[in-house]
């Protein structure tokens, strides 16, 4: 018995299904029945080694990572047994209204959680570090304050000197929470967003950023509302941006219909702009020395054959990266090359026309690279996207439910949460997309 006490298992799974109306994924969901996107599994194991100090170990297998399961939470637990609490490991940062409960769909009204205010962070949903809470009562109120500093990486960013200081307030019928969060040095790791930084002049390490969250539950009985709004600032290139969303619902005894707006929309389009790429990278003509070092470079390729003054010339194009090729520009590369362009060589005879050419296709090369770079950039980034969502949620038995979404979605001329890549080479863009979920969700 005692060994039981001190040893405890509970988990918590959703299982279901989504399918969106467009071809296109949007928060990895297309016209494709997708049986796994949101499905997971996750057991929790606390085990107490005396009545201060435990260890607890939360292990998650999501369907979207073809159910590999990792560690979520491994963290040493000790209690002061003075309101304060200290946990040191792998925790949970505690950024959002619900960071608790992002992966417990039984916790929570929706099929899916509102990906407006969550897509942001969630792949930082999880942390090493240390967490130090304190809490007490306040007349009826229970008052929680939490403090974490650790690091936090995705497959994209590696987030040091990570901080989050949360207040929340809690009753018997509602709950408020205020969070703060910020990073002092986020590290570009994707080299894709690298490149594209790169082009607009901005780097990829050292960059500053916060995130800021403000939630309230109200929860009476019969009825549920609960709302949250969210602020990221991130220095530089990378998205600034602002989200929203709110629900309602009523209960009819094991029924609840749901109605939930969201909105996400970024505030700094202005700096993935096409014209800061071009300002960041002017024409290298107008550096006169470059240009004829380069050529000088180039002297005994181009004097040896014909095709290697094309490719030559091509190369000089690369480097003319600011897009603003002009007549003069040629004609510096020409009278440049002209001293070693041997007119009476058969294979270089050529060699004016064959080098215009290459530095007008290799140019072209360049600000094709460069347009799509901006293009994936934005794509990624540039957001205004709002989201009307219908829900019913039936509470099968304790601990289960089953539960039914639709999502009428408009990203308004912009990506959104649709795949970067697939919407940037699109002719024609998608703009909207319905998706219908359908879940069971349950703990045990």
């Amino acid at each position: 018995a005692a060994q039981d006490q001190r040893f405890r298992v509970n988990g918590f799974a959703t299982f279901g299904m989504s399918v969106a109306s467009e071809e296109t994924a949007y928060n990895d969901v297309n016209d494709d029945p997708n049986f796994g996107r949101f499905s997971k599994i996750g057991v929790q194991m606390t085990f107490n080694i005396d009545s201060q100090n435990s260890v607890v170990t939360q292990l998650v297998s999501r369907g979207q990572n073809s159910w590999d399961t990792s560690a979520e939470w491994a963290y040493f637990k000790h209690d002061f047994n003075n309101g304060f609490t200290g946990k040191v490991g792998r925790i949970r940062l505690p950024a959002f209204m619900l960071s608790e409960f992002l992966d417990v769909g039984y916790a929570v009204p929706w099929a899916k959680m509102p990906n407006e205010s969550y897509d942001s962070l969630t792949p930082f949903a999880n942390m090493e570090g240390v967490d130090l809470s304190y809490n007490t009562d306040i007349g009826d109120l229970s008052a929680t304050v939490q403090f974490v500093y650790g690091r936090s990486a995705s497959e994209s960013y590696d987030l040091k000197g990570l901080v989050s200081l949360n207040g929340s307030l809690q009753a018997d019928t509602w709950n408020a929470k205020v969070s703060v969060s910020s990073a002092e040095d986020i590290t570009v790791i994707n080299p894709t967003i690298q490149d594209a930084l790169g082009l607009y002049g901005s780097a990829s390490s050292g960059i500053g950023g916060s995130f800021t969250s403000v939630g309230f539950t109200y929860d009476p009985g019969d009825m549920y509302f609960s709302t949250e709004v969210t602020s990221l600032k991130v220095d530089d290139t990378i998205v600034d941006q602002d989200s929203a969303h709110a629900t309602i619902g009523y209960r009819f005894g094991r029924l609840m219909p749901t109605l939930t707006y969201g909105m996400v929309q970024s505030q700094d389009d202005e700096k993935r702009d096409l014209a800061v790429i071009l300002a960041a990278n002017p024409d290298v003509a107008a550096n006169t020395s470059l240009s004829l070092a380069v050529m000088g470079g180039l002297q005994q390729i181009i004097a040896n054959a014909g095709a290697d003054a094309a490719d030559a010339g091509a190369a000089l194009g690369d480097l003319a990266v600011g897009g603003a090729l002009t007549e003069d520009y040629l004609d510096l590369v020409i009278d440049t090359s002209a001293s070693f362009i041997d007119t009476s060589n058969p294979a270089t005879a050529d060699g004016e026309a064959i080098v215009r050419q290459g530095v007008l296709d290799g140019a072209q090369e360049a600000a094709s690279a460069i347009k799509g770079a901006a293009d994936s950039l934005q794509a990624q980034q540039n957001t205004d996207s709002t989201r009307i969502g219908l829900g019913l949620r039936y509470d099968v038995s304790p601990g289960t439910a089953l539960k039914f979404q639709y999502d009428i979605i408009e990203t308004n001329a912009t990506a959104g949460l649709f795949d970067a890549d697939t919407y940037v080479a699109a002719g024609t863009k998608p703009d909207a997309t319905n998706i219908l979920t359908i879940s069971i969700d349950t703990v045990f």
